[in-house]
C-alpha cells in the first residue's frame, strides 16, 4: 500500500456494489455483521443521486480494504468499474483487494465485455485473487456472509501486522543510527535501573516506564534493553503488533500465542529455561492482554527485570512494583535537541534567543515535539522566526498528539475540551467534581485523562502540557459548543445566532461588556446540554457595579443538566421557577439581588458541593439549602440582611466543613444548632452578635474577631480538636475563662485589640501545642507565665501597643522556643529580664521608658546558629550600659555561630545572622576599621592575609533627623569589594546590616540617629580559588547605603561606619576564632595582647557569658552623653559640606590611624 494513503487511512473496508443486486437482504445483513465486529466501513448509500465521483475515489483511497462484491448485473455500471479500476490504482499486490463472486463465477467475470481494452485487462485481473464464492455456501447465506467477514478480520490483522513491523523497522533503524542522538536518556537509563533494582541480580522487578505521547519512552526502553541483555541468558523485546480490529478474544489468544513462541525461541535449553529474565513489553493499549499474557507468573523466574512501556498509567497499575514517569528534557538538553534538528549541530542555538525560549516553554521537554519544531526552523535564518507562531501552530504538531484524543471515549473527549476551555489551573476536586459525568459512582474521567498524560495533577492543581492545551483549544475551535468570545455569546443570548443544540458552556467576563443591554425570558432556550455557566467580572476594583444584562420580562431557566451556575450580579430576586438544581454542584452568585434561592419543597439539592452568595445584601431566607447534604463550603459573607441561622435547615448540613458569616452585621445570636462536621467557621465582624451557642465538636479554626461578645461560653472546653481561636479586636471582651486551658490542641490565641482585657488565666501547663499567642493591644499588666517549656513550646508571643506593662518577669527566659518577641511601643516598659536562647526577633521598637535590658540579654548556646535581630529602635531612653550590653551580646553571639559555622563545615553564603539597631551616636571602638561617611577603603596588612576570611562585624550609624514621615521599611546594605595592589577586583561581596521590612511590620516612626551592627558569616563548603585570592588581596573597599523596600536608594545618611574581619582559627581548635579588635581591645581584656597590633585576640566558648566593653561611658554619665551629641553634630556638619572624610582632607579616625 502506498505511504501516502497508508498515513491517512479512516476506513477499515470499502464496499463496492451494484445496488440492484445486493441491497436488499444481502448487503443489509454484511453491514449488519459488520457493525456487530466493529469493523469501520464506508457504503455507498446515495450513488443514485449523482454525488460527485471524486468523493468516492477519495474514500476507496482512505480504505485498508476493498470488497468487490461481483454480481450478475455489475459490469452494467460504469460507477461500479470506475469504483475497481480506482482501487487498482491505488492497491498494492496482496489482500487489499479480495472479489466476491455473488451469484457469478469467475469465468462469467472474465468474459464481460470492457469498452476499454487497457481497462478490462485492469479489471480482469481482480479475478486473479482469492476471492469467495457464494455457490460455495449453496443453503446459507448467512454462513457466506459470516465466511467475508472472518476473512476480511484476518487480511485486517494481517494489513496492520505489516504496518507495524515496517514501523518498527524504520524505528530501529533510527535508533541504530549514531548520527540522531537521544537528549539525556543515558541518565534516564540509569534512573530506569535503579528503578529495577539491576544492582541485586536476585531481586525480581517488574516496572512501568509510562509518560506523554512524544516523551521518549520508547527510546529509553530500547536503550535500556540494549545495554542490559548482556546480562541475561533470556531476553526479550515483545511489542503488541496484532490489529486493533480483531475480535478481543481472538486477538488475546493470538497475543498469547505469539508471546510464547518467542519466549521458548529463547529459551531453547535447560539452561535457559530456568534462567532469569530481561523482558520489555511495548506498544499494548489493553490491560486485559497484559493479564492473559502475564497468566499466573509461573514463568516468571527469580531475579528477573521486566519492563512494561505504555502512555496510560492505569495499564501498569496493580501490574508493576513501581512506576518510572519518564521526565521532559531539562532546559539545556531541549536546546540541545532543537538546535541538532534546526540545523544539525546540537551546540550551535543560544538559549536566549527569545523566540526559542518560546519553543522550548511551549514544548516543555518533550522530544517529540522539539524535533518536530525543530524541522519547522530548518533552512530559516533568526530573521524569519518571528513567524514562530507558525511553527506553534503547526498542523503537523497538532496531528503528531491528535491521536491521544481520537482514542478517548465520549465523556473523555468532553472532559477534556472542558478542562481546555474552562478549567485550568483549578483545585483538582473542584474539576473532577464538577466535571465528571456521574456522582457517586467510583469513576473518575479526569483522573483517565490524567493517567493519559492529557492533563496533569500538580500540587492539587489541574493543568495541562502546553501541546495539549493548543490541540484542545484547536479541538474546541472546529464547533460551537464551547462559548468565551463575548460577541459570540451576546448574540447567541440575543437570539441572533442560533448556537443553541449542544452548547456545554458559556464563561462570559461581564467587565469585557461595554453597553448594558435589555434581553428577553429565554436567552438560555434550546441550549440543553448547557452544563457550565459563568457570567462574571474580572474587574476587581468595582465588584458591586451594576450587572451588564437585565430581564425585564423575567427569565426562564430550565437548563436541568447545568452543574457549575455562577452570576455575579444575579438580577433576580430568586432562580426561575422552571430552574432545576438536581445536577447542581457549585452555586456562586456574588453581589446577587436574591431574597431566597428557591422553593426548597419543589427541589431536590443532593449534589450541591459548594454554594457562594456573599454580598447579597437582600438575603433572608436558606430554605432553599434544606437537606443539602453534601454541601461541603457556604459561604454567605457581607449577607446583612441575614439575621439568624435556622436550626432546622443548617442540621440537615451534615458535610459541611466551611461556615462564612464575616460582616452579617444584623446576626445578633446563634442558637445551639449542632454541626458535628463543621471545621471552620467566621463570624468575624459580626458586629452586633452577643451570644454563641454553637455545638461544633470538630470545629477547628474559630473567627470570632470583632463581635459583641462579652465573654466565651464555658463549653469552650469541650471543642477537643481547636487549633486556632481569634478574638481580635473584641473590646467588650473582659476575661478569658479558665476552661481555656483546657484546649490541649490550641496552637494558636488571637486577642489582638482586646482593649478591656486585663489578665489571663493560669492554664497549669496544659496548652502544650499552643505556638503563637497574641495579647498585642490589651490592657494585661503581666506576662502568662504557665506556658510549659517542651517540645511544642510557644513559639511566639506579641504584647505590642500594651500601655500597663512595666516589667516583663524573668520566667519569660524559660520559653526555650521562643522565636518571637514583639514589645513595639510598649511606652511604659522601662526594663527587659534575660531572654529564652533561641529567640530570632525581639522589636522593642518605641518602648519610650526602656532604659535597661539584662546582663547577659539573653542565653547563648554553645552550639549557637540561629540567627539573631534585635530592634531597639526609637528607644531613646535606653543608657549607655545597656547598649553596652546589647553590642556585648551580638559580639558572644557571632562568636559562638562562628565557632558553630567553622567547627560544623556549615554551607553559607554571605547572609547577616546576628544583628542588632538602638540609638545612639558612634560605632563601637572595637570594630578595628572605621570612617567617618558610608566608604571605608583601606589596606589590610600582612598577617591579615594568612588566615582564611570566615566573618565579617559590620556597623553603620544612620541618620534619621530629616525624616519626617513614618517609614514603611528599608534596609542598611553593605558591599564589600575585595582588590588586588593594582586595584583589579577579585570578588565583590553584597549584605545586609539592618533594617526593618514593610513585610512584616506596621510603618513605623524614627527620628534619631541609630546604630546598625551585624555579623555575616562568608563560611562555604570547601575552599576556592578565589576564597584564597580574597585571602591574598591587600585592599578593601567597603560601602554602606540605605535602600528602600522597592530597591531605590534613599537620601538618609550614613554619618559613620565600620568593620572587622574575623578569620579561622590556627591549628585544629575550632571553638577558638580569630577576631580583629580596635587597639585598645575589649575592655576588661586589655591585657590580653594589647602591646602588639599585629596579633590578632583569641577568645574562645568557655569564656563568661558576657563579654563588657568599655570606652562606652559605661557610666552613662551626662558629660559623656553631651560629647557623644556634639560628635554626631560634627559628622552631620562634614557630610553637609561635602565631605565623605571625618576631618581635614578626609583622614582616617585616629583609631584607624593606629
Amino acid at each position: 500500500m502506498q505511504e501516502s494513503a497508508m498515513g491517512q487511512l479512516k476506513y477499515s473496508v470499502f464496499l463496492c456494489f451494484r445496488g440492484e443486486d445486493v441491497r436488499v437482504g444481502f448487503l443489509s445483513y454484511l453491514i449488519g455483521t459488520l457493525k456487530r465486529k466493529s469493523i469501520k466501513y464506508y457504503v455507498d448509500y446515495e450513488e443514485t443521486r449523482g454525488e460527485v465521483m471524486e468523493i468516492f475515489l477519495q474514500r476507496i483511497a482512505e480504505s485498508r480494504i476493498v470488497l468487490v462484491i461481483l454480481s450478475p448485473k455489475f459490469m452494467e455500471s460504469d460507477w461500479c468499474i470506475d469504483e475497481v479500476l480506482k482501487a487498482l490504482e491505488t492497491r498494492e499486490a496482496g489482500t487489499s483487494i479480495i472479489p466476491v463472486f455473488y451469484k457469478v463465477s469467475v469465468a462469467d467475470v472474465k468474459g464481460w465485455n470492457i469498452v476499454k481494452q487497457g481497462d478490462r485487462d485492469k479489471f480482469i485481473n481482480v479475478t486473479k485473487r482469492l476471492g469467495l464464492r457464494s455457490k460455495d455456501y449453496p443453503t446459507s447465506e448467512a454462513d457466506f456472509v459470516n465466511k467475508i467477514v472472518e476473512e476480511l478480520e484476518k487480511a485486517l490483522t494481517k494489513l496492520e501486522t505489516e504496518e507495524e513491523e515496517n514501523k518498527s523497522k524504520m524505528k530501529q533503524a533510527v535508533t541504530t543510527n549514531t548520527t540522531m542522538p537521544f537528549f539525556g536518556t543515558n541518565k534516564r537509563v540509569k534512573q530506569l535501573q535503579e528503578k529495577l533494582m539491576m544492582g541485586i541480580p536476585t531481586h525480581t522487578r517488574l516496572v512501568g516506564v509510562v509518560g506523554m505521547k512524544g516523551s521518549g519512552k520508547t527510546n529509553l526502553a530500547e536503550m535500556f534493553f540494549e545495554e542490559g541483555k548482556c546480562y541475561f541468558l533470556r531476553h526479550l523485546f515483545f511489542r503488541d503488533k496484532i490489529g486493533k480490529n480483531m475480535e478481543s478474544g481472538a486477538k488475546r489468544d493470538l497475543l498469547v500465542q505469539q508471546f510464547q513462541k518467542n519466549l521458548l525461541k529463547i529459551s531453547n535449553t535447560e539452561e535457559k529455561i530456568n534462567s532469569k529474565l530481561l523482558l520489555v513489553l511495548d506498544d499494548f493499549s489493553d490491560k486485559e492482554d497484559i493479564i492473559c499474557l502475564f497468566g499466573d507468573r509461573g514463568w516468571i523466574t527469580p531475579g528477573s527485570k521486566i519492563v512494561i512501556v505504555a502512555s496510560d498509567k492505569s495499564l501498569v497499575e496493580g501490574l508493576v512494583d513501581d512506576t518510572y514517569v519518564v521526565p521532559g528534557l531539562n532546559q539545556k538538553e531541549g536546546l540541545a535537541c532543537l538546535s541538532y534538528h534546526a540545523f544539525g549541530d546540537a551546540t550551535r542555538c543560544d538559549s536566549d534567543e527569545g523566540n526559542l525560549r518560546t519553543l522550548l516553554d511551549y514544548a516543555r521537554g518533550n522530544p517529540l515535539a522539539l524535533s518536530t519544531l525543530g524541522k519547522e526552523l530548518y533552512g530559516r535564518g533568526n530573521g524569519q522566526w518571528v513567524t514562530i507562531h507558525e511553527a506553534l501552530a503547526n498542523k503537523n504538531i497538532q496531528d503528531l498528539f491528535k491521536s491521544c484524543y481520537d482514542c478517548l471515549n465520549r465523556p473523555q473527549k468532553d472532559a477534556f475540551l472542558d478542562v481546555t476551555c474552562f478549567f485550568i489551573s483549578q483545585d483538582h476536586e473542584f474539576v473532577k467534581t464538577v466535571v465528571d459525568s456521574s456522582c457517586g459512582d467510583g469513576t473518575s474521567v479526569i483522573k483517565d485523562l490524567a493517567d493519559k498524560f492529557l492533563i496533569e495533577i500538580t500540587s492539587g492543581r489541574v493543568e495541562m502540557h502546553g501541546l495539549m492545551y493548543t490541540l484542545g483549544k484547536y479541538l474546541a475551535s472546529q464547533n460551537q459548543w464551547r462559548l468565551l468570545n463575548q460577541q459570540d455569546i451576546i448574540q447567541a443570548l440575543e437570539k441572533k445566532l442560533d448556537f443553541a443544540g449542544a452548547v456545554r458552556g458559556i464563561f462570559l467576563d461581564m467587565s469585557e461588556v461595554s453597553v448594558a443591554r435589555a434581553l428577553g425570558q429565554k436567552p438560555f432556550h434550546g441550549m440543553k446540554e448547557l452544563r457550565y455557566l459563568k457570567l462574571y467580572t474580572s474587574c476587581t476594583r468595582f465588584p458591586e457595579s451594576d450587572s451588564k444584562l437585565n430581564f425585564p420580562e423575567g427569565l426562564k431557566f430550565s437548563l436541568e443538566k447545568v452543574r457549575y451556575l455562577h452570576w455575579h450580579k444575579f438580577p433576580l430576586m430568586e432562580l426561575p421557577e422552571d430552574f432545576t438544581p438536581k445536577n447542581l454542584v457549585d452555586l456562586k452568585l456574588p453581589y446577587s439581588n436574591i431574597i431566597r434561592l428557591w422553593d426548597s419543597s419543589s427541589n431536590d439539592v443532593k449534589n450541591l458541593r459548594w454554594v457562594d452568595l456573599s454580598h447579597s445584601i437582600n438575603l433572608q431566607d436558606l430554605s432553599g439549602l434544606s437537606g443539602a447534604g453534601n454541601l461541603e463550603r457556604l459561604n454567605l459573607e457581607g449577607c446583612t440582611g441575614l439575621k439568624e441561622l435556622p436550626k432546622e435547615i443548617m442540621e440537615t448540613m451534615t458535610s459541611l466543613l466551611y461556615l462564612n458569616m464575616r460582616s452579617c452585621t444584623s446576626l445578633i445570636s446563634l442558637r445551639e444548632i449542632t454541626i458535628k462536621s463543621l471545621k471552620t467557621l467566621i463570624l468575624t465582624n459580626c458586629s452586633n452578635l452577643e451570644k454563641f451557642q454553637m455545638i461544633l465538636e470538630n470545629i477547628e479554626a474559630l473567627h470570632l474577631d470583632g463581635t459583641a461578645l462579652k465573654e466565651l461560653p464555658e463549653s469552650i472546653k469541650d471543642r477537643k480538636k481547636l487549633v486556632k481561636l481569634s478574638l481580635k479586636d473584641c473590646t467588650k471582651l473582659a476575661s478569658v475563662p479558665d476552661s481555656v486551658g483546657k484546649l490541649q490542641a490550641l496552637g494558636e490565641l488571637i486577642l489582638s485589640g482586646c482593649s478591656n482585657l486585663r489578665s489571663f488565666p493560669d492554664v497549669k501547663g496544659n496548652m502544650k501545642m499552643l505556638r503563637i499567642l497574641l495579647l498585642d493591644g490589651t490592657a494585661i499588666n503581666q506576662v502568662p507565665q504557665a506556658f510549659p517549656s517542651g517540645s511544642n513550646g510557644l513559639q511566639r508571643l506579641s504584647l505590642r501597643g500594651n500601655l500597663v506593662i512595666q516589667t516583663i518577669q524573668a520566667h519569660i527566659g524559660q520559653l526555650f522556643h521562643l522565636k518571637f518577641l514583639d514589645l513595639q511601643d510598649c511606652k511604659n516598659l522601662t526594663s527587659i529580664p534575660v531572654l529564652p536562647p533561641n529567640l530570632q526577633c525581639l522589636d522593642a521598637h518605641g518602648c519610650e521608658s526602656l532604659t535597661t535590658v539584662a546582663n547577659p540579654l539573653a542565653f547563648l548556646n554553645l552550639t549557637d546558629q540561629i540567627r539573631t535581630t534585635l530592634r531597639f529602635s526609637q528607644c531613646n531612653n535606653l543608657d549607655e550600659v545597656s547598649k553596652s550590653y546589647i553590642i556585648s551580646y551580638i559580639q558572644k553571639k557571632s562568636q559562638l555561630m562562628s565557632s558553630a559555622f567553622n567547627r560544623y563545615s556549615l554551607s553559607y553564603v554571605m547572609e547577616s545572622y546576628t544583628g542588632a539597631c538602638f540609638p545612639g551616636c558612634h560605632v563601637p571602638e572595637w570594630f578595628r576599621y572605621q570612617e567617618h561617611g558610608p566608604v571605608i577603603e583601606t589596606e589590610l596588612r600582612r598577617h591579615e592575609s594568612e588566615n582564611r576570611l570566615i566573618g565579617l562585624d559590620l556597623c553603620a550609624l544612620v541618620s534619621f533627623q530629616h525624616c519626617q514621615d513614618q517609614i514603611s521599611g528599608f534596609h542598611v546594605k553593605c558591599t564589600f569589594e575585595f582588590k588586588n595592589a593594582d586595584g583589579s577586583l577579585i570578588r565583590r561581596l553584597r549584605c545586609t546590616v539592618g533594617g526593618f521590612s514593610g513585610t512584616w511590620t506596621e510603618p513605623r516612626k524614627v527620628e534619631s540617629d541609630h546604630v546598625f551592627v551585624s555579623y555575616t558569616s562568608l563560611l562555604e563548603d570547601q575552599e576556592t580559588e578565589e576564597d584564597k585570592k580574597v585571602c591574598s588581596s591587600t585592599k578593601v573597599s567597603v560601602k554602606f547605603e540605605v535602600i528602600d523596600d522597592a530597591g531605590e536608594l534613599v537620601t538618609r545618611s550614613v554619618l559613620k561606619c565600620g568593620f572587622s574581619m574575623v578569620y579561622e582559627p590556627e591549628g585544629t581548635d575550632h571553638d577558638k576564632v580569630s577576631w580583629e579588635v580596635g587597639c585598645d581591645g575589649p575592655p576588661n581584656l586589655a591585657d590580653q595582647n594589647t602591646d602588639d597590633d599585629d596579633e590578632p585576640m583569641s577568645f574562645t566558648t568557655q569564656e563568661a557569658e558576657v563579654i563588657p566593653i568599655d570606652g562606652q561611658g559605661s557610666n552613662g554619665d551626662d558629660e559623656s552623653q553631651q560629647y557623644h551629641e556634639e560628635e554626631c553634630r560634627a559628622k552631620r556638619q562634614c557630610i553637609k559640606n561635602g565631605s565623605s572624610k571625618g576631618g581635614p582632607q578626609g583622614a582616617l579616625s585616629p583609631r584607624h590611624k593606629r
